[in-house]
């Protein structure tokens, strides 16, 4: 019914703003209107993704129909919320081709918003060099410190021990080194 309808001139256009997401993560895109002249039953949204179906609400009604495949079970909305005014729309488990121009289109009220996905890769804790030298592992310490433990124990229940023997000058020769004037 609705397949062939023409967008029509709107009358309020959003500046582009960027949204940042994370691979694996949801990333929320805003999407509200405070006009409260019409009826949930009576509102029409569509979200795009560089022209794919991303999602629709039409009559206050989600429609999966002709979405695009990508977003199947990843893109949903807050059907309690659009009473409010609200068509916002949440992606699951963004992944690299999630990146790009989404457009929310309120159509009924000419309101067209437009928002720039930047997806990024998640950080892992602590795996930036930040100019520090890296420190002895706890374990290495222990295990040096173990050996040393044993070894004193297996000494003394053997007897073995290490001796050594460095010579030492008698004082005797050490006073006929010098010569006395």
């Amino acid at each position: 019914m609705y397949k062939d309808q023409f967008l029509p001139l709107f009358h309020k256009l959003s500046l582009q703003e960027s949204i940042v997401g994370f691979i694996g993560d949801s990333v929320v895109i805003e999407c509200s209107t405070r006009q409260p002249e019409l009826t949930v039953q009576d509102i029409i949204v569509r979200w795009r993704h560089n022209n794919l179906n991303v999602y629709d609400i039409i009559n206050g009604q989600v429609s999966v129909e002709g979405q695009n495949q990508e977003y199947k079970n990843r893109a949903e909305t807050f059907p309690d919320e659009y009473k409010n005014g609200n068509f916002s729309l949440k992606l699951n488990n963004l992944q690299h081709r999630d990146k790009g121009r989404y457009t929310c289109y309120i159509i009924r009220q000419s309101i067209l918003k437009s928002f720039n996905l930047i997806v990024k890769e998640k950080q892992v804790r602590g795996s930036t060099n930040q100019g520090t030298k890296p420190r002895p592992k706890r374990t290495a310490i222990m295990f040096a410190v173990c050996i040393g433990i044993i070894s004193l124990f297996t000494n003394s229940a053997t007897g073995v021990y290490l001796k050594f023997h460095v010579p030492v000058p008698s004082p005797n020769k050490m006073r006929s080194g010098y010569s006395r004037t």
